[in-house]
């Protein structure tokens, strides 16, 4: 276990935390990998979202992303398969709201 030290600072109008490099190593965490904030007994707690690997590319990278056990309304088509039939006027999918 890592145990660290920091403070709070201002950036901009938010407030923000300086997280340790040798913490980021552990966790395996870069510059503009999504995470996921929530608070569990009283502590704060910072998860790596896993970068999906579906058919959300190219022009539905930013679609919400189905949550984890829900299905992928788009099944395992690529986003070329989808595109076309979006442009085609095929099918009556909407975008779904997760």
């Amino acid at each position: 276990m890592i145990i660290k030290y920091g403070n709070i600072i201002k950036i901009g109008n938010s407030k923000g935390v300086i997280i340790p490099a040798s913490i980021l190593k552990e966790l395996a965490l870069n510059e503009k990998d999504e995470v996921h904030f929530s608070i569990e007994d009283g502590k704060l707690v910072i998860e790596k979202i896993p970068p999906f690997t579906g058919p959300f590319t190219g022009i539905f990278a930013t679609l919400p992303r189905p949550k984890d056990g829900e299905a992928d309304p788009w099944g395992d088509r690529d986003s070329a398969e989808i595109e076309e039939e979006l442009r085609a006027g095929g099918g009556s999918r909407e975008i779904p709201e997760w």
